[in-house]
């Protein structure tokens, strides 16, 4: 819980808003294997231009928590839920996040964001 409530800090105060977006906002929790964090996140960058230029996503970051090397979250906005739904069917249907998968250990954790 520490975590998610420093990278949330740290994602809102990085946006220097001084009002509250109406973009919707996920964490996207990824429970990889210790030993091969460093290669998914090579990876998981190689494949985020997509993300980034999908529409409706208007942003997208990566981060990690130095005492934890077996988490990788995923920040990102969307205009809306329907977008990042159509982006995540979008990656089922074309398999290709597929290489992804020997790095993660357990199911992907959402996280969806209220601003207060």
């Amino acid at each position: 819980m520490r975590l998610l409530c420093c990278t949330l800090a740290l994602a809102v105060l990085s946006s220097c808003a001084t009002t509250p977006s109406a973009h919707e906002k996920i964490l996207v929790e990824f429970p990889v294997h210790p030993e091969t964090r460093d290669e998914f996140i090579t990876a998981l960058h190689e494949i985020l231009h997509d993300t980034r230029a999908y529409d409706g996503c208007m942003a997208v970051t990566v981060w990690t928590d130095e005492g934890d090397d077996s988490t990788v979250w995923l920040y990102e906005e969307w205009e809306t839920r329907a977008h990042q739904a159509a982006y995540i069917n979008w990656r089922k249907e074309t398999g290709n996040t597929a290489h992804l998968g020997p790095f993660i250990r357990s199911d992907l954790r959402f996280h969806w964001l209220e601003e207060r």
